[in-house]
């Protein structure tokens, strides 16, 4: 087995003058690469490299969302200045190069990516996309867990699975789940946009947690350690067991009956998550997993997305073939 230097060792830092962009997706560690760049701003410029953006987390997301013409949390004055500065960054050539990270952009179409692309000047400014990948078989789970606790999936699990297999599905979250986690596809849309050779697949590995760190280390020439010291494990967001996903379900299943104001419910089903993550679960409590048939589905999906990012010619940094890898439980 290759160690994780030696896969870092296939990158190659960008060439000066460009803008690295991380799309995600969602659930791929880019909570807690955000918060280490974010924690690492000043030494990161020190180094040549501006962290694009404010920095404030849900005003990074308002941003986002404005340029994707989704709907934004602090309103559209907020969402467009936020972006505004973004744009501003990402293109100021003063400083050698430019990063800026965020799974929202995994929702964009074709077009919408397009246009976010234009506006970021690529061609007089070369840009780079990087998406960091993780198994289709750990990532249904944990986007179930997150689609739940937003109240935007009421749905049981395995049903839910179900969904998500199905063809030509009409549950919106099973279709959203596609749209984000089909990497290959991710990778096609943006690599039309910046060139193939301009996009970066960083296969993300849960026994190495600072794996992605060190990828962005690399692309962008930093120090090592520079982002991946500040990296921690963050409690607060700890997979919730069965039973704790199940609670915050029935909550939004309860309030949704009652025409409460959805974003309230959603803060307080927020809230109701903190608190559960302050407790420590036992290792024998249930947590989400797949049925067997799923993992085979998800392995036989994972290798088929593999195959097509080969061909695609995008750069890839760590081993694909994991992504099939998954254990079938017996």
């Amino acid at each position: 087995m290759t160690s994780a230097p030696d896969l870092l060792d296939a990158i190659s830092p960008v060439p000066v003058g460009t803008s690295v962009l991380h799309i995600g997706p969602h659930k791929t560690g880019t909570s807690a690469l955000q918060l280490a760049m974010r924690r690492a701003r000043e030494d990161m410029l020190d180094q040549g490299v501006l962290l694009a953006g404010p920095g404030a987390g849900d005003g990074d997301g308002d941003g986002v969302r404005f340029a994707l013409g989704m709907r934004t949390t602090l309103g559209d004055d907020v969402g467009r200045q936020v972006w505004e500065r973004i744009r501003a960054d990402l293109t100021d050539t003063s400083v050698p190069r430019r990063v800026f990270s965020r799974e929202t952009f995994a929702n964009a179409t074709t077009k919408r990516a397009r246009v976010l692309v234009e506006a970021l000047g690529h061609g007089a400014v070369p840009l780079h996309v990087v998406v960091s990948a993780r198994p289709l078989a750990e990532l249904i789970p944990s986007q179930y867990s997150q689609f739940v606790q937003r109240g935007t999936c009421l749905m049981p699990f395995e049903p839910w699975v179900r969904e998500v297999f199905a063809d030509r599905s009409q549950e919106r979250t099973a279709r959203m789940f596609w749209k984000r986690h089909s990497h290959d596809e991710q990778v096609r849309r943006w690599g039309d946009l910046v060139g193939h050779e301009n996009v970066t697949v960083v296969v993300v590995d849960r026994k190495e947690p600072l794996f992605l760190a060190h990828a962005f280390e690399r692309l962008l020439a930093l120090r090592t350690d520079t982002i991946a010291a500040l990296m921690e494990h963050d409690r607060s967001n700890r997979s919730l067991t069965m039973a704790e996903i199940d609670l915050v379900r029935q909550w939004h299943e309860i309030t949704a009956e009652t025409g409460a104001d959805h974003g309230k419910v959603v803060r307080l089903a927020w809230r109701l998550c903190y608190h559960l993550r302050s407790f420590n679960p036992e290792p024998t409590d249930p947590r989400l997993t797949l049925p067997p048939w799923a993992v085979e589905l998800a392995n036989e999906r994972s290798a088929a997305g593999a195959a097509a990012i080969v061909a695609s010619g995008a750069h890839v940094v760590g081993d694909l073939s994991s992504l099939s890898a998954v254990g079938v439980p017996a």
